[in-house]
């Protein structure tokens, strides 16, 4: 059975403009937060995705405080911060680099290695029964593949924030 609803221009007319523009005021700062929370996510899914890549970092800068989002004060701009050596071992070329006694952290990491033949010729270089020797290096690339899982969630966040800004209003 339809349900027929009357409206008047008298009172339910004007109460749901003002229902309007008050959903209206509300929509601005609900995209604002929108967006803060799919930084999050982003966040989150480019930190997954490094260690996806297995970046392996002896400080564990890139993996705690390396990559951040920040949302715009005044605008619904975000920027993801991701540190610049984070950005170099995802696009850098394949290249050989030498390991030696002055390049301490390169050291330890190649004795912590998972390669046998690396960690042994580490130990050498630091006994010093051997000057140098190289290892070659590729890319890890991992910020097209955070950002490909992070990308389809947003239509969800912002989804959910509209419904609450418009059940709020």
């Amino acid at each position: 059975m339809p349900r027929i609803i009357t409206i008047s221009t008298q009172g339910d007319f004007f109460r749901t403009v003002k229902t309007l523009n008050r959903m209206k005021k509300n929509l601005p700062k609900m995209t604002k937060e929108g967006m803060r929370r799919w930084g999050r996510i982003l966040e989150r899914d480019m930190r997954q995705s490094a260690r996806d890549a297995n970046i392996r970092d002896l400080t564990g800068i890139l993996q705690s405080t390396g990559i951040r989002y920040e949302q715009g004060v005044r605008s619904n701009v975000g920027y993801l911060f991701i540190r610049l050596y984070g950005v170099y071992l995802d696009s850098m070329r394949p290249h050989f680099v030498n390991v030696h006694r002055r390049r301490t952290r390169l050291l330890l990491w190649a004795k912590l290695s998972g390669s046998s033949s690396i960690r042994r010729k580490a130990i050498m270089v630091e006994q010093r029964k051997l000057n140098k020797f190289s290892i070659y290096v590729r890319p890890h690339p991992f910020i097209a593949q955070g950002y490909r899982k992070a990308r389809p969630k947003l239509k969800p966040v912002l989804k959910r924030v509209a419904q609450r800004a418009i059940n709020n209003s």
